[in-house]
């Protein structure tokens, strides 16, 4: 068996923009979409719905927001963390992942948030870690840009000790309730953490009360640091990764690196993330599969505008019909070298775009039988641990996704068909 989530992509922002379907009767500025796709979410047997988010109007590609705004890209975005609430009162079981970036946050502020999430949640509530690259971000923020790659990482692990240590400043029976003693709670169960590091000065203690569990920890690392940092903090690595080779070699990297920090490998789920389009037969899902290739300007832009966002590189100024130099980045390194190697060595960058938009790499095109034959046999290949549905939470596509390929992963037997009374944490462990 394996575990299966759903990652939107766009976060809490604009759904199936560019779609036949959308605007058939929902508003991505409402909570009720998202809603409905978490039910479905849950009737289907995923583990959870991870939330992205980005803060900033991206205009990398050409100088210029144009391609952004006109295409709903990045923005407009409301933030994640006010949806889970809704998202929690409409599930019982469905792990719900919000993205908290330790680029910018206060860890005390994401401490309290999360905390306060997680009373709500009876033990849903994941949180996805990023260390925000980019520059555009930062000026947000006060700073003239993001700092060095590796670095972002060393702040992002301090973030998270100083957050697990605020969550743990309360003992957990420091909470009494005695009211013929008269004390709510024993101040001796109380401390301040005192943390003082390279990145963070907090005193503490929490002022919320003490966990029942500390939420789930996601992260989407994806270069020898970001690995590093999963495999020492994460419970779910969010993987990018091209090929059952590619697939193998992540997840071996991540558990190695759990090993070296001294924490037991399985503790670690790698979830693969994979965006299907489930047909009705192998001649639909050729014929998609040729239809693709035929780049309209609006899909060149669509995808140069985003890898220019994530990379911090204006794609517009290369050649389409030229092979890409030598790139280097501060910013999403990982997600730079998955869109360079979508297509062999010395292709060139309209090759690459066509290799992507003709469902290469991370984008799969079959009937649901094809699918559910590629995460059988990958996972297989690779070892576990499962998969990350990726694209829009609008009706059209959840549904065009999981009312087909849900009963044939769990006729396989790869699908779970319920949940245990543990929470997250507890799903994720059970297989």
């Amino acid at each position: 068996m394996l575990h299966f989530g759903w990652f939107v992509g766009h976060g809490f922002g604009v759904q199936g923009w560019g779609t036949p379907g959308y605007a058939q009767g929902y508003d991505w500025k409402q909570p009720q979409i998202y809603q409905a796709a978490a039910r479905l979410f849950e009737r289907s047997g995923l583990d959870l719905f991870i939330i992205e988010d980005s803060l900033t109007v991206p205009d990398t590609y050409g100088g210029s927001a144009e391609v952004s705004l006109a295409q709903a890209s990045f923005a407009p975005k409301h933030d994640p963390l006010a949806l889970v609430p809704y998202l929690l009162s409409a599930t019982e079981n469905l792990g719900v992942v919000p993205t908290v970036s330790a680029s910018f946050y206060p860890p005390f502020t994401a401490a309290r948030l999360l905390a306060t999430l997680q009373h709500f949640s009876q033990r849903q509530l994941g949180w996805n870690v990023v260390t925000s690259g980019s520059d555009l971000a930062a000026q947000n923020y006060g700073l003239d840009q993001q700092i060095e790659h590796d670095r972002r990482y060393a702040k992002a692990e301090e973030f998270v000790d100083v957050v697990r240590k605020l969550w743990r400043s309360w003992a957990p029976d420091a909470v009494l309730e005695d009211v013929a003693a008269g004390r709510y709670a024993d101040h001796r169960k109380v401390a301040p953490i005192d943390h003082r590091g390279e990145f963070f000065a907090v005193r503490g203690p929490l002022n919320t009360a003490p966990l029942p569990e500390e939420p789930v920890l996601v992260q989407a690392g994806a270069s020898p640091r970001g690995k590093a940092f999963a495999g020492a903090n994460a419970d779910v690595a969010l993987a990018l990764a091209r090929g059952v080779d590619g697939m193998r070699g992540y997840r071996d990297s991540v558990r190695a690196e759990a090993v070296r920090a001294g924490r037991d490998p399985d503790e670690v789920k790698v979830l693969f993330v994979t965006k299907p389009t489930v047909v009705g037969s192998r001649a639909e899902a050729q014929e998609l599969r040729e239809s693709r290739k035929n780049l309209s300007r609006r899909d060149i832009d669509s995808q140069l505008n985003s890898i220019s966002y994530l990379s911090g590189i204006d794609f517009r100024k290369f050649d389409l019909d030229q092979p890409l130099p030598a790139l280097s980045t501060n910013s999403n390194r990982g997600t730079l070298a998955h869109f360079t190697s979508s297509a062999p060595d010395g292709a060139t960058l309209r090759e690459i775009l066509q290799r992507r938009s003709g469902g290469a790499g991370d984008s799969i095109i079959g009937t649901a039988e094809e699918i559910a034959d590629y995460f059988e046999a990958s996972a297989e290949a690779v070892g576990g641990d499962g998969f990350l549905l990726s694209g829009f939470v609008d009706p059209a596509t959840v549904h065009g996704v999981l009312d087909r390929l849900a009963p044939v992963l769990r006729h396989r037997g790869l699908l779970r068909s319920s949940y245990g009374d543990g929470g997250l944490r507890s799903n994720l462990r059970d297989f």
